[in-house]
């Protein structure tokens, strides 16, 4: 990776993990809205270094937040956070980076989705080793939808293209 690829990952792995770190109290837990996974879609215009920034800042963030009250859970919660924003990265990288708005669109929502299902699936047993609160699956996953809508539909697709719009203004391309 170039140097001006790794500032670009670095950066945005510090805005989410300051974003999860300063705002605890909505992004964990069952109804949460993740602002930080407004940063998701960003992806889609710049590439790769995004999908590492967003895998890279989840584990710090939820390391240095996770209210689970054990280290092992704050490490494992870390770890699967990170492993479910890099495949929702990944995949939107793949599916619409550089491409067009149906593409995003789709890219998007597919990010929605797995986080979504990623999240929830292994948010209910979070809830039931640290809080002794049993939900069902369905719930769990149920819980985190709206959020991840809110964050990555409502609040990171506009964030992505605003920012697509700002580097096409500058004339500034990420893949050189």
């Amino acid at each position: 990776m170039e140097s001006r690829k790794i500032a670009l990952a670095s950066l945005i792995a510090s805005l989410y993990a300051i974003l999860v770190y300063i705002l605890p109290m909505t992004s964990f837990l069952l109804w949460q809205v993740r602002i930080a996974d407004s940063l998701l879609p960003l992806v889609t215009v710049l590439g790769y270094p995004a999908v590492i920034g967003v895998s890279v800042g989840c584990f710090i963030g939820n390391i240095l937040a996770a209210p689970w009250g054990s280290s092992g859970l704050n490490f494992l919660d870390a770890l699967l956070g990170s492993l479910v924003n890099f495949v929702a990265g990944y995949t939107a990288y793949k599916l619409a980076y550089r491409r067009g708005f149906s593409r995003r669109l789709a890219a998007v929502l597919s990010q929605v989705m797995i986080v979504s299902i990623g999240v929830g699936s292994y948010l209910r047993w979070f809830l039931l080793w640290a809080f002794n609160t049993d939900v069902t699956l369905v719930v769990s996953i149920a819980g985190v939808l709206p959020g991840s809508l809110v964050s990555i539909f409502f609040l990171g697709l506009p964030l992505s293209l605003g920012v697509e719009r700002a580097l096409k203004t500058t004339g500034y391309r990420v893949d050189v």
